[in-house]
């Protein structure tokens, strides 16, 4: 009975290629989708074997073989453009949020199939349910990242929508500083953001298009917290709730993958003009440029460095000042407790992705990070006063580069525990 398990075992792997190099691509979608299948049907057979396994040997040897095929099965999945969908929950913890029971799902796919090259694209989704210092809030959040016409075309997208509380401090880095967390910084809000980019790739192999950005936050009033009422910025705009802008984004792009890049380099500029004549309630402009540089050390060892500058100039309400902080920027300092007219930060993060042992990648990862920001009512006072942030995560890769993302992440007086999609940046 031994032998016959093992012999059904290597039977299988000999008919379901499980090394990535000799997986094929099939002109077919219907037959690459068979070969789907064939996989799920060899793991199948070979679960039922194992439970029927006689010796600790036996067993061994076909949850190796299920795990091979398991990983075949998503490679094959990668190198033919086929979509995949999963969903994700449970329990985090982020300084804005409080507690919270978070269910998601992320769907992949290619636009089009045949060209091999091609980024897969991917929409994630996540609804939230928290219980911070205020009462009970909700929240959906998706991101969009689309690739068309052999990666001539992209289209980058986030939508939040949520009815939550949140804490205000006020605007500049003593307020932010001078006191903690408490009832005497908390508001209730309802808020919509929706931030898009359609870029297009020119012959000089930079990307340019158009950019929209609409913003709208609306606070409770009926019991304002002291940090708000004593706040110049928060009275001038606390009744124009929203914010329309149109611009363009320039940049340059040579990562191998945008979502999880383990080589090349990313430089973005961006401006942004809010303007009455688009339907916005005020009247200013904002500008970034965000660089990120990927260095691969070995097979599964990358090195990812982040900086970014944001500047802003007008009538800029304080729900979109540039701020510091959250899942994607000096993770474990509060979103939104610092606050001014500009803001710059630098993180330096480490990936480290576990090797399975016949040498190829495995779906487990870990990572350490920490980062510096400052941020300040004039550029040339950036930099006088530094703000912080360090961690670590786990990285599980639930579709072909595209992890499911945990973070603890520390700073002066915040701290956050983050369960999202893709990596921070």
């Amino acid at each position: 009975m031994l032998f016959s398990h093992l012999i059904y075992a290597e039977q299988i792997q000999q008919t379901l290629p499980t090394k990535s190099s000799e997986q094929p691509f099939f002109s077919s979608q219907q037959l690459a989708e068979e070969r789907s299948q064939a996989y799920d049907d060899a793991i199948d057979a070979l679960d039922n074997q194992e439970d029927d396994c006689s010796t600790e040997q036996v067993c061994d040897e076909l949850s190796t073989a299920i795990t091979d095929l398991e990983y075949a099965k998503r490679n094959h999945i990668d190198k033919n453009g086929l979509a995949m969908f999963d969903i994700l929950g449970g329990p985090a913890f982020t300084p804005e949020n409080g507690l919270m029971m978070a269910l998601g799902g992320l769907y992949s796919f290619k636009t089009e199939r045949e060209q091999t090259e091609l980024q897969r694209s991917s929409v994630s989704l996540f609804g939230i349910v928290n219980k911070g210092e205020g009462d009970v809030g909700y929240s959906l959040r998706s991101r969009q990242n689309l690739f068309f016409d052999n990666d001539d075309i992209r289209y980058s997208g986030l939508f939040v929508l949520a009815d939550q509380s949140e804490n205000f401090w006020g605007v500049g880095y003593d307020a932010g500083k001078k006191q903690s967390a408490s009832d005497h910084t908390l508001l209730n809000k309802t808020s919509l953001t929706y931030h898009a980019n359609l870029d297009f790739k020119s012959d000089y192999g930079f990307y340019f298009g158009p950019a929209l950005r609409l913003n709208y936050f609306k606070p409770d009033e009926t019991n304002l917290p002291p940090t708000a009422i004593d706040d110049e910025n928060f009275q001038e705009f606390k009744d124009k709730p929203l914010s329309i802008g149109l611009g363009f984004s320039l940049n340059y792009d040579s990562r191998d993958v945008t979502v999880n890049a383990w080589q090349g380099q990313y430089l973005n500029f961006e401006y942004i003009n809010y303007n009455p004549s688009f339907g916005s309630d005020n009247h200013y402009q904002k500008a970034l440029i965000d660089h990120r540089y990927y260095l691969t050390l070995a097979l599964g060892k990358v090195l990812a460095f982040y900086n970014a500058y944001q500047w802003s100039e007008g009538e800029v309400p304080y729900y979109d000042l540039p701020t510091l902080g959250g899942q994607s920027s000096l993770r474990g300092l509060y979103q939104g407790r610092y606050r001014d007219k500009s803001a710059i930060e630098h993180t330096l993060e480490y990936r480290h992705t576990f090797l399975r042992d016949n040498g190829e990648l495995s779906a487990h990862g870990a990572t350490i990070w920490a980062g510096v920001g400052s941020i300040a009512g004039t550029d040339t006072e950036l930099y006088e006063t530094l703000l912080y942030s360090y961690g670590f995560g786990y990285r599980y890769e639930l579709q072909p580069r595209m992890n499911v993302r945990v973070d603890l992440g520390f700073s002066d007086g915040d701290s956050g525990f983050y369960l999202t999609f893709t990596e921070a940046f």
